[in-house]
């Protein structure tokens, strides 16, 4: 059972990751937080929630929740607390077409963040100079 709580705890783990994505790409730009802006950050941000979308569209099952449930043999919910409150918080009764239309407005707002929120230096903000250029103003290169 402990696989399947580490299981289940790496599928809380990406929850997070995708849901505090949603807050800290604008309070990034906002605050002018470097590490939110960058092309990679963005990119695994994006793919992250369009996965989720995609399985949603497609009817897949979320390989993290397959996986969890083999370790278990099949069986339902975890007994411990932890694990159970995690599974309540991750699983829910709701019709299909609710997370879809969920999932796929997120990952349009996720494309629209690349737009009002462009990775990179905020314009009017002045990147340190490479060596290179600080030389070719100094007039040695």
């Amino acid at each position: 059972m402990a696989e399947a709580d580490a299981v289940l705890a790496l599928h809380a783990l990406y929850v997070v990751f995708v849901a505090t994505g949603f807050v800290m790409i604008p309070l990034g730009a906002w605050r002018h937080w470097r590490w939110t802006q960058t092309v990679s950050y963005r990119l695994l941000h994006t793919a992250a929630i369009a996965y989720v979308a995609g399985e949603q569209l497609f009817s897949l099952p979320c390989p993290l929740t397959v996986w969890e449930y083999r370790l278990r043999g099949g069986r339902g919910s975890p007994r411990a607390l932890i694990p159970h409150l995690l599974h309540i918080l991750l699983f829910h009764r709701w019709p299909g077409f609710v997370f879809t239309g969920l999932y796929v407005s997120l990952t349009a707002l996720v494309l629209l963040f690349w737009w009002v929120f462009p990775p990179g230096p905020r314009p009017g903000k002045t990147q340190a100079p490479t060596e290179t250029a600080a030389r070719k103003r100094r007039g040695r290169l």
